[in-house]
């Protein structure tokens, strides 16, 4: 039951929060209410360390034989990082929103609480179904905030598409599931089956954000930084917690093969594409979903390789390193120097907390590697350059906010070096040339930061043909032109069986095709 203590404190933070609204309408606290649930809820998290391993069963339904444990909540050394790092981004982002709480209100905390609640209840997943339902509730939730906060039709209408989009993902998944249990007879992730990884990649593509269908935000820019933050990065850990447990299940299988191949190709191409949009977007916020793809895909590729300590490295990164950069609004003197220890989660320096995700790179080697190498240059180039940004103080902050603010900021990179310091990997395990590769893309990073800040700049022309590739306008003309070419057929059919050789031409597709099934009975 410990495992439902902090998702418990988080929901009754959050309903709180809506009876003293509904009770006293000029309250003005909600933000204490939130950072007292928030890092009480914290706390109970880390301590759960201690509780490791703890399994608990939630709901079981018949037959047993076709759904055996069906609802099961784990903490274990793969959920246990992903909640601790929910927590701390929790509590970051209701301490850093104290430099512009006027401009906030309390919905946005108290969403911040419900969606990082929901998301617990993904990482504490242990099988597919569990999974499949935490992704259709948390879906579901998210889609009604937004409803409820946003103001015109237009960023309702994009919401909707955002949704849909995720439900593909969940179709997905609930594919990979039936394969599962098809060859398994079960839908435990322990025993999942290597034909569903296809369907699983797909998934975890679509949450991500494979098919930007509107690069334009989805939220109202005032609660961007801080509710958009939490809703974006607690859609990619629930999906992380997926893939690293995935990448257990392919650590003894031999990955060979023409699927193997394309999809490592593939994963590594969406990688470098989304970091070059990282790479030259103007800001933080308007790259935060090229970021979230990027990191995306290298928990993908490392889950490809049965890498799950890589994978795991990566998905913490995404949550701990984006999260710092996404919400620190405020950048001068300490605060910038704050955010530039994000580069430290996301570098792969030798005892950093990426450190671990060096074992992408471990053999057999492949052309492959090149596009992971160079998007691993970009992303830390480009935050670097995102970080040294400087994003002025509002004018008129008390002392206890200008302290406030870089405390909640500093507890995002100690809490991934605390984590990163219980997950080191063994010398001996990380390879030679992991090593020079670790050496080589801090080179190259630095060397184009400081390419950039000289003024340097990417082709236009290299902007413009990525652009047009990633915002898939040449797919929905592929779409329509399919479709233009179906209706012309449907027409030119019903014509011809409308006319008054309709019926012969009935009788003459009949002889057809029994023609043709006699042929094939011999």
């Amino acid at each position: 039951m410990y495992i439902l203590l902090p998702i418990t404190i988080l929901l009754l933070a959050a309903v709180l929060m809506l009876i003293l609204r509904v009770w006293r309408p000029g309250f003005g606290y909600h933000w204490l209410v939130a950072v007292g649930g928030g890092f009480l809820a914290w706390l109970v998290v880390l301590f759960g360390y201690t509780r490791i391993p703890e399994s608990l069963q939630v709901l079981s339904w018949g037959p047993r034989t076709a759904y055996s444990n069906s609802i099961i909540l784990s903490l274990d050394q793969i959920s246990w990082p992903f909640a601790a790092a929910f927590g701390t981004l929790l509590i970051a982002t209701v301490l850093s929103d104290v430099v512009r709480a006027y401009d906030l209100s309390w919905s946005n905390w108290a969403s911040s609480l419900l969606v990082i609640a929901i998301g617990m209840v993904g990482v504490f997943s242990g099988n597919l179904l569990t999974f499949i339902l935490v992704w259709m509730a948390y879906d579901i939730i998210v889609l009604v905030i937004l409803l409820l906060q946003l103001d015109t039709e237009r960023l309702r209408r994009r919401t909707v598409r955002v949704f849909f989009l995720h439900l593909l993902g969940t179709l997905c998944l609930l594919f990979a599931g039936v394969i599962s249990a098809s060859d398994n007879s079960s839908v435990l992730l322990e025993q999942a089956s290597p034909r569903a990884v296809l369907f699983i990649v797909l998934a975890a593509g679509f949450r991500f954000g494979a098919l930007p269908i509107d690069s334009q935000m989805q939220e109202h820019p005032v609660n961007r930084r801080s509710f958009g933050t939490v809703r974006s990065l607690a859609s990619m850990g629930i999906v992380s917690v997926l893939l690293v447990r995935v990448a257990g299940v392919l650590e003894n299988v031999e990955l060979i093969g023409s699927m193997w191949t394309a999809l490592f190709f593939f994963t590594g191409l969406t990688a470098l594409l989304f970091c070059l949009v990282w790479l030259y977007s103007r800001d933080e916020l308007e790259g935060r979903q090229a970021l979230i793809m990027g990191l995306g895909m290298l928990v993908i590729a490392s889950m490809l390789r049965g890498e799950i300590n890589s994978s795991l490295s990566w998905g913490l990164a995404a949550i701990f390193s984006g999260g710092l950069i996404f919400l620190a609004s405020v950048r001068i003197k300490i605060s910038m120097w704050i955010t530039m220890l994000g580069v430290l989660g996301i570098s792969t320096l030798p005892f950093t907390a990426s450190w671990s995700g060096l074992a992408l790179f471990s053999s057999p080697f492949s052309l492959s590697f090149l596009f992971y190498f160079i998007s691993m240059i970009m992303i830390i180039a480009g935050y670097a350059r995102h970080a040294v940004r400087v994003i002025p103080e509002p004018s008129g902050l008390e002392r206890w906010i200008r302290l406030i603010y870089p405390l909640g900021l500093i507890m995002l990179p100690i809490t991934q070096m605390g984590i990163g310091l219980l997950y080191r990997p063994v010398i001996g395990d990380i390879p030679i040339a992991s090593w020079v590769i670790s050496f080589l893309i801090i080179v190259f990073a630095g060397l184009g930061f400081f390419w950039q800040r000289r003024g340097g700049v990417i082709p236009a022309a290299v902007v413009r043909a990525v652009n047009s590739l990633l915002n898939f306008n040449w797919l929905r003309s592929l779409f329509i032109l399919a479709f233009d070419q179906l209706t012309r057929l449907l027409n030119f059919s019903s014509s011809i069986l409308e006319g008054e050789g309709g019926i012969l031409w009935v009788m003459l597709s009949i002889v057809l095709f029994l023609a043709i099934l006699l042929i094939r009975l011999g």
